[in-house]
């Protein structure tokens, strides 16, 4: 049987890359989940009842249980592998499984309480749901800024943990860093006393951003003023999707979404379309799944005004990216100042995570790889 560790140096050989001690360890940590996961099996609660009732009710037993650690939680900084290992991880492990991004599932989760409500505990039919689709559940890119989500996370997860399922997720901060100065934060500390308690929690950092090692001169970030990015666009367009169209009307989740043009699965959009209008994730989860390449232009500079756009933007690249998603942008300014923090409840942190998603994104190693689709 293939071990994650031998996967990663096969891997690593077949791209030419140089192996990394700290990912080594995160493999061997993969190795020890998976062979805990291929032999894992509930513990039988202790029958504490009496005699007599034990001789009205002989086959009734208490809950079952199940040993920790129940996954890991794998966190560092940007381009550091962990998609990369969780990704190898998934594929080699065969089991029932689940991988999803973060937007993704909590979409999911979204969608299965709503089959549930008025019963009285949602959450744990949702978990049981869950449960007869996957063992290994893995959740890419785990950072909760929806007081919604957080609201029921220490729930969800202790309910997925409760039905025996393997919960694997990574994360660019510490849990302890988890939705810092988020509303009510008070009410999302118990979820972060489950992953610290019933996952294994691992730091992966390195001194290198690998996804800086394929940086190629790809024209897919392009700066100028509004005149200039549209006749650039015109010429793009048609060369990539084989012809010019007329400006579309698409339906997103019931509500129209204005393309410049769109042909077969090419559509240019503007920054105002996508961004300064009241669109959710499942938005962009639409469009991430019917789209292989994306013009996107009047990208300005993202300044303290534009705090909800922004947020937005940071939503669509993480759903393009994770699901392979081409995208050529117009912008303002070069992408090195595109974010200008505000302070203490800036975006910083997660904009550190698309600009080196955008980084990647231009390298031609990602623009030569097929559409992947997010999921199970």
């Amino acid at each position: 049987m293939t071990t994650i560790k031998d996967a990663y140096f096969k891997l690593i050989e077949e791209k030419g890359f140089k192996v990394d001690p700290v990912q080594v360890s995160v493999a061997e940590s993969y190795d020890k989940l998976k062979a805990k996961i291929l032999t894992d099996e509930p513990i039988a609660a202790t029958d504490n009842r009496s005699f007599m009732k034990k001789l009205i009710s002989p086959f009734a037993g208490g809950p079952v249980t199940y040993s920790d650690p129940r996954g890991l939680y794998i966190y560092g900084r940007v381009g550091r592998g962990k998609t990369f290992l969780m990704d190898l991880f998934f594929n080699n492990i065969d089991v029932p499984k689940i991988r999803e991004h973060y937007y993704h599932f909590m979409q999911d989760v979204h969608q299965k309480m709503r089959q549930y409500q008025g019963e009285e505990d949602p959450l744990k039919l949702v978990a049981k749901e869950f449960a007869k689709e996957c063992k290994v559940l893995c959740v890419d890119e785990f950072h909760v800024i929806d007081i919604t989500d957080a609201m029921i996370l220490y729930r969800l997860l202790d309910a997925l943990l409760a039905e025996g399922i393997f919960f694997i997720t990574t994360s660019n901060r510490e849990p302890d860093e988890l939705y810092k100065n988020g509303l009510q934060r008070q009410q999302f500390l118990p979820a972060i006393e489950i992953i610290k308690n019933r996952l294994g929690v691992i730091v992966l950092d390195t001194d290198q951003d690998y996804r800086m090692r394929h940086i190629d001169s790809a024209d897919v970030w392009f700066v100028g003023d509004e005149q200039a990015q549209e006749s650039h666009f015109r010429t793009q367009f048609e060369d990539i999707a084989g012809e010019s169209s007329e400006p579309a009307t698409l339906d997103v989740n019931g509500h129209a979404f204005e393309m410049i043009e769109m042909h077969d699965n090419c559509a240019w959009f503007t920054f105002n379309e996508a961004c300064k209008k009241a669109r959710s994730s499942q938005d962009f989860i639409y469009l991430a799944g019917i789209l292989d390449t994306v013009f996107f232009s009047g990208l300005p500079q993202l300044t303290r005004f534009l705090e909800n756009e922004a947020r937005r933007f940071v939503i669509m690249i993480d759903e393009f990216y994770d699901q392979g998603v081409k995208v050529i942008i117009g912008a303002d300014v070069p992408m090195n100042k595109l974010y200008e923090p505000k302070g203490e409840k800036s975006l910083d942190f997660e904009f550190d995570r698309t600009i080196s998603r955008l980084i990647e994104m231009q390298s031609q190693e990602y623009l030569d790889q097929p559409k992947r689709n997010s999921g199970k």
